[in-house]
């Protein structure tokens, strides 16, 4: 039996990942540049001519809305239509949406067309983050995959997270029409690489003779079924939405953590943020390696822990320079969760059912996280900011000990076949 659970070692992990692969990479590398002006922008945008808390947090709540309505459809549309062309018309229809608004809101800017925007970008967000990680079994060797998923995170963090913000800023200052027509032609950027990569259509026709709805409502519950189905998907998708919650609870409170217990002003607040991007970008680069020395079960497992007693740990020091440095080996553990687990989930996933498997993780990971940032602000009413972090931290390490010990350290069935429980403990 191949084992897909513990990637080869050897001179063919180091070979390079193929031009399919360099294409996909350098959408990505727009397409989250993009996403790094926008999603500073936009809020920018409300603020200074909506501002009221109401309307921003409505913003937020607007973009992420096509997650929760969207998630699903999108994984049975993934399944179905060329994957490339998914992408490629996301990043299309994004840079058209921002290039017509530099045009339209240049001057005027109603809060009724920045929600528009919003849940346009929103859509075409959830369409192309589903379908990405789909096509990437298709253009890489399985071994490669965690190689090929630490470059993309990587490349996400430094653009979305780094870069992105403060260019959005430094445009917004000269004009916001130049940061909204910039936005758009990253995207526009995005669609170009993908031109030259072959179609990534599945063969075969929608399950289910009864039209197009029916036919997508059974899609959905084939999907659902084969990760409901298949414990090992399961189980790492319940601690991926355990994630999610700890996540946003704890990222809601974190500028009040700065401002009440570090003592810190927004220049500060900035540069623990920027601390925690760092260690992600470190641990994108370090996750792989340590992939081809340990199997992905016990590197995922042992990450969430850590990350887990990290966010406690955070709970309890007052020096913001320990701060920063908890935030960035974080950063280093939430690479080591997330790269695996990804590649783990692309392995086991037969080819007709990627789409589906990512929405589902998508739908999970991301629909849990206005859950806790909501019970965060709840338990920080209810005892104090620090103790959000404590309890928190405490309830991921516990959990991803319990949701994640069944899973045994043997090799996975390859994709393709049909789920057991070859990943869980017999004894």
């Amino acid at each position: 039996m191949t084992d897909t659970t513990r990637p080869a070692a050897g001179p063919d992990r180091r070979t390079d990942l193929g031009r399919p692969f360099r294409r996909l990479w350098a959408s990505t590398a727009a397409s989250n540049a993009g996403d790094g002006i926008t999603r500073t922008l936009l809020p920018l945008l409300v603020v200074a001519h909506h501002p009221d808390p109401a309307a921003v947090a409505g913003l937020t709540t607007v973009n992420m809305l096509p997650w929760l309505l969207f998630a699903l459809p999108a994984g049975v549309l993934v399944d179905r239509v060329d994957r490339r062309l998914i992408v490629l018309g996301s990043n299309v229809v994004r840079a058209a949406a921002l290039l017509g608004a530099a045009l339209v809101l240049a001057d005027d800017r109603p809060l009724a067309l920045l929600y528009a925007l919003a849940f346009v970008l929103g859509v075409a967000e959830t369409l192309a983050d589903t379908a990405a990680p789909a096509m990437l079994p298709r253009l890489v060797d399985e071994r490669q995959l965690e190689r090929a998923n630490g470059r993309l995170s990587a490349t996400q963090t430094v653009l979305n997270e780094m870069a992105g913000p403060p260019l959005a800023g430094l445009l917004v200052g000269l004009a916001s029409a130049a940061a909204l027509a910039a936005g758009g032609t990253m995207y526009a950027l995005a669609a170009l690489p993908l031109l030259g990569l072959a179609p990534l259509a599945r063969a075969g026709r929608p399950e289910g003779p009864s039209g197009v709805r029916g036919g997508v409502l059974r899609d959905i519950r084939a999907g659902l079924g084969f990760v409901l189905g298949h414990r090992t998907l399961r189980l790492t998708l319940a601690a991926s939405a355990l994630y999610g919650l700890v996540f946003s609870a704890t990222f809601s409170m974190l500028v009040l953590l700065s401002d009440r217990a570090l003592g810190l002003d927004g220049t500060g607040y900035g540069l623990l943020l920027a601390a925690g991007s760092v260690g992600a970008v470190a641990g994108s680069w370090l996750a792989p390696r340590a992939a081809d020395r340990l199997t992905t079960v016990r590197l995922a497992r042992w990450s969430l822990v850590a990350s887990g007693a990290l966010y406690a740990v955070l709970g309890l020091v007052r020096q913001p320079v320990l701060a920063a440095l908890v935030l960035a080996v974080n950063g280093v553990f939430m690479m080591g969760w997330n790269i695996p687990v990804m590649s783990l989930r692309q392995r086991l996933t037969p080819e007709e059912l990627q789409g589906r498997v990512m929405s589902v993780s998508r739908l999970c990971s991301w629909g849990s996280m206005p859950v806790g940032a909501t019970l965060g602000g709840l338990l920080a009413a209810a005892l104090s900011v620090p103790a959000v972090f404590v309890v928190c931290g405490t309830v991921l390490a516990l959990g991803a000990l319990l949701l994640l010990a069944p899973l045994r350290e043997d090799p996975a069935p390859p994709a393709g076949t049909c789920p057991h429980d070859d990943l869980l403990d017999k004894g």
